[in-house]
């Protein structure tokens, strides 16, 4: 993400306001229309012109960074917290429901999200480094204890688990998909 605006200095309480408007409506907007709800309902939900959203978040993935911000720092946190557990396989079980349910809230969220996290020049890649670098040790660990696949990257884990349907309604649980997958990733 570019927070070089956000890194120089403290931000005026107006701009502060708007950002943090605009990241509870891209949250609501979102979750309520899907991913791909125009921007301009962002900002029309936050009660600012475009020009305010785009001045804090110049694409759609920005905007996704800031929303997705405390799930991708809670889950690089439980990924370290992890690391010491004596099941490796459990660990990472429990690593990627925490991943696959953080990423349900948002329809079509957790696809582009995986996505981006593969391409080093999106500003997703960037925000979610810290995170994935914790969960490649988790999976290293893992794999050194031969619980998970030597044939599968934690990056490949993680893209197949960002792609997985994810559904909120009680007609179509996305657990199987989940439970199905965790499987193969097995040793």
């Amino acid at each position: 993400m570019n927070t070089s605006h956000l890194d120089a200095k403290p931000m005026r309480a107006d701009a502060r306001r708007n950002y943090e408007a605009l990241v509870a409506a891209g949250q609501k907007v979102f979750t309520r229309d899907g991913v791909e709800a125009p921007m301009d309902d962002v900002a029309k939900e936050a009660g600012v012109g475009r020009g305010t959203l785009y001045r804090h978040f110049p694409s759609r993935e920005h905007l996704f960074v800031a929303i997705m911000k405390d799930r991708v720092d809670l889950l690089d946190a439980q990924a370290r917290e992890l690391l010491n557990s004596p099941d490796a396989w459990q660990a990472v079980a429990q690593w990627l429901r925490l991943y696959h349910r953080s990423a349900a809230e948002h329809g079509g969220m957790s696809m582009r999200v995986g996505a981006c996290l593969t391409d080093d020049r999106s500003p997703m890649a960037a925000a979610g480094a810290p995170m994935k670098a914790s969960f490649a040790r988790l999976w290293a660990g893992a794999q050194t204890q031969g619980t998970v696949r030597d044939d599968v990257t934690a990056d490949q884990a993680l893209t197949l688990v960002s792609s997985l349907p994810r559904y909120t309604g009680e007609d179509a649980p996305a657990q199987p998909y989940l439970d199905i997958v965790l499987q193969g990733l097995r040793a």
